[in-house]
């Protein structure tokens, strides 16, 4: 374990890690000194740098990483008084480039929340003639963004296949919806919460009541496991590496591979727990959030 630097000027506890390249670089934001609003940081080796391009926005969000280290920034554009969802591509390696993410004919871009590791990114948006919300699809094997309706679900994550998990709205599970085809997860009564996909297998828990759950892993078939003394499961990776809770929605943050528990997460002195949202890297680098600023986790 070990702690993420802020910038120089900014504080720990106001920044945060929202991806990774899963080869020692990774992406988030920070709070700007003396403003209601963040600006993007990128890490690089380990040595963060506030990224300039920005600061034109408000309200600024790293919703992910990818492999090849392009990132996706959510942002209000007050120019325009609209938001905007952008991918900076090559920030590691020197000024990187800014490309907007374009909703089709008659749609209105909301946000970006995931980009494999090909490129596609899944991101949600509206239909301008009734307000209509959407799920967008942005695949680098088609010529435009596709359109999938949200009878689906409400858009969760993306596999690195194109293969993008909805979640239900009532708590009911979760679907995979695949080239047009939705496969629907076995849901077993209880309250489903579906978090995320990697190499086909699906991550999350099932609610008794709050904070009493168990984790759960869904096979490419949809079929249901449960994870060894997990209370919660929130990441994946394509190796398999799980991140979550022990016991309950407020145990030990730990690591499972596959349904198999491996270890609890060290913590700093003083650190009692994390946030649930962490970033799990292809290389099993971990990310997440104490009250004191952002933590990193490999192995060695």
């Amino acid at each position: 374990m070990s702690k993420v630097p802020a910038p120089f000027g900014y504080e720990d506890r106001s920044t945060d890690v929202k991806g990774t390249d899963s080869h020692g670089n990774y992406a988030g934001t920070s709070l700007r000194p003396g403003a209601n609003t963040n600006d993007v940081v990128l890490w690089t080796d380990g040595k963060p740098r506030v990224v300039p391009e920005f600061a034109h926005l408000q309200w600024l969000q790293v919703a992910d990483e990818n492999s090849a280290g392009t990132v996706l920034v959510n942002g209000y554009l007050p120019a325009e008084s609209r938001w905007t969802a952008l991918q900076y591509a090559g920030g590691h390696q020197g000024a990187g480039t800014i490309s907007e993410l374009v909703a089709p004919a008659g749609y209105r871009t909301s946000n970006a929340m995931s980009i494999n590791s090909r490129g596609d990114v899944l991101g949600s948006g509206t239909r301008i003639a009734t307000g209509e919300s959407v799920t967008l699809l942005w695949p680098t094997l088609a010529a435009g963004p596709q359109v999938i309706e949200w009878s689906v679900g409400f858009p969760q994550d993306l596999d690195d296949d194109g293969a993008v998990l909805f979640r239900d709205p009532t708590g009911n599970g979760g679907h995979v919806w695949r080239n047009g085809v939705v496969l629907p997860l076995e849901h077993r009564g209880k309250r489903q919460f579906v978090q995320a996909i990697r190499g086909g297998k699906v991550v999350g828990h099932e609610l008794s009541s709050w904070p009493n759950a168990q984790a759960v892993l869904w096979d490419s078939t949809g079929a249901v496991a449960p994870i060894d003394g997990g209370g919660s499961a929130y990441a994946i990776n394509a190796g398999g590496l799980i991140t979550g809770q022990r016991s309950s929605l407020t145990g030990k943050a730990a690591v499972w591979r596959d349904t198999a528990f491996e270890a609890e997460l060290p913590l700093p002195d003083g650190v009692s727990g994390v946030s649930e949202l962490f970033v799990v890297g292809a290389d099993d680098s971990l990310f997440s959030k104490s009250g004191s600023g952002p933590l990193r986790w490999s192995c060695e």
